[in-house]
């Protein structure tokens, strides 16, 4: 299961990763500073106390806890063990014996060179060390140490609750948002959108309300156009297809040439596609809350029908047709379903160069599959072609089909495979 990124997590997480890392930096940066600060501060004493002291070879001066050579042969035996003999002057340097790094240091041992007034230089070392300072006990740097955590903690958890506390006053008009634009309809877009509290948050729903309006008066158009459209659209493909029958008729004891019957055929091809098709996009532009008119079907005959009525649409191909059929009946929407199996059987026939068209029903399943074939593509100069034409599975009836039956709910499968197109619908609604 893939966990989808969230803004919010990504947000809570980063600023409690930052506060982290800044207290910790601040605290350490903070260490830092103090030690160097004792450093410098151990180095002006070392300074002023080689200034103001005299001292010879062989006799060192002590001074509280500090001893100043005039050799570094003089120093305390422990110093030297510690250190080789420094080589800058003016710089402190320091040694420790610390049981880990969050413990503090139980010796420290100190050494410097300074010059005297006289350019003379003097080795001024200081040794801290536990046993003489009893007073110093692990237990109460472990102590603070502890309450040093503790401290850490806290201000982690208040900036924590500080934190959330903050998301919530930002997340809250944010998903108040979400929800106004989630709940947006045809009915309530024209409504004034609510405050959002902040500004931005504002004048993104006023864009949201806006561009929703732009879209739907849009589609409102459209629809309009549509009906208009088609309604005007039926009175001119009546005539043509009612003068063609008359013409038919007036022309059947008269001797018409073979391209005259062409062009007679082609009117009466166009004039009945345009008639499906206007039948489709009027029948698309009703209101989909309209109640559905059931008429009992005949299933098999209306396959019949059809395929008959559209094999002119196979004239001069090389395609073959089978038709398998049971009887069956169904009550469902009668220019719904004559649309679907019209659009999909003139696809078939439209889109099939040379193969096969099997139309099979059982039941209330219809399934249409076209299929190229390579061995009825013609040959010259005794080589085949092997180049096959792809099968073309779109185009505006199939994609209106996709539209109506959505709108029945019918189960509806289409497979795509070289040389093969399939659709199958069932127009029987499942009940859940």
């Amino acid at each position: 299961m893939k966990i989808r990124p969230s803004l919010k997590l990504y947000f809570f997480i980063t600023m409690i990763l930052l506060g982290s890392i800044m207290t910790i930096g601040q605290s350490m940066l903070t260490v830092s500073y103090y030690i160097d600060g004792l450093d410098r501060g151990l180095n002006s004493v070392m300074r002023e106390l080689v200034m103001t002291s005299k001292v010879q070879d062989g006799q060192p001066v002590k001074f509280a806890d500090f001893q100043i050579a005039s050799r570094w042969e003089d120093t305390p035996t422990i110093i030297q063990e510690r250190f080789s003999p420094p080589l800058e002057e003016n710089e402190l340097f320091k040694s420790k014996d610390q049981n880990s790094f969050f413990s503090l240091p139980t010796n420290l041992y100190f050494i410097a060179i300074i010059r005297n007034q006289e350019g003379e230089p003097r080795y001024i070392s200081k040794i801290m060390l536990e046993k003489l300072n009893p007073h110093l006990k692990q237990k109460s740097y472990l102590s603070r140490f502890y309450w040093i955590v503790i401290t850490a903690v806290l201000v982690i958890a208040m900036f924590t609750c500080l934190l959330i506390v903050l998301m919530r006053k930002v997340a809250k008009p944010i998903e108040s948002l979400r929800d106004w634009a989630k709940a947006l309809s045809h009915e309530n877009v024209q409504h004034p959108p609510p405050d959002f509290t902040y500004n931005e948050l504002n004048t993104l729903a006023t864009i949201v309300q806006s561009s929703l309006h732009s879209v739907h008066q849009s589609l409102a158009r459209e629809k309009t156009f549509l009906s208009y459209a088609s309604h005007e659209l039926r009175t001119p493909i009546s005539v043509i297809r009612s003068n063609v029958e008359l013409l038919k008729r007036l022309c059947e004891k008269a001797i018409l040439n073979e391209k005259q019957q062409l062009t007679l055929a082609r009117i009466e091809r166009a004039g009945l596609t345009m008639s499906d098709l206007t039948e489709t996009l009027l029948w698309l532009s009703h209101d989909e809350a309209q109640p559905v008119e059931l008429k009992q079907i005949q299933l098999d005959e209306k396959i019949h029908q059809l395929s008959t009525e559209l094999r002119y649409l196979l004239n001069s191909k090389a395609v073959e047709v089978s038709v398998e059929c049971n009887p069956f009946s169904l009550n469902t929407d009668g220019t719904a379903c004559h649309i679907v199996l019209s659009n999909l059987i003139r696809n078939a026939y439209q889109h099939t160069q040379h193969g096969h068209v099997h139309i099979v029903q059982q039941g209330s399943v219809v399934t249409i599959a076209n299929e190229e074939h390579r061995d009825n593509v013609p040959h010259t100069n005794n080589q085949i072609k092997t180049t096959q034409q792809p099968i073309l599975g779109y185009g505006l009836g199939l994609q209106l089909s996709e539209r109506i039956i959505q709108r029945h709910k019918w189960q509806y499968q289409i497979i795509d495979e070289p040389g093969r197109y399939l659709v199958k619908v069932d127009f029987k609604v499942e009940i859940s």
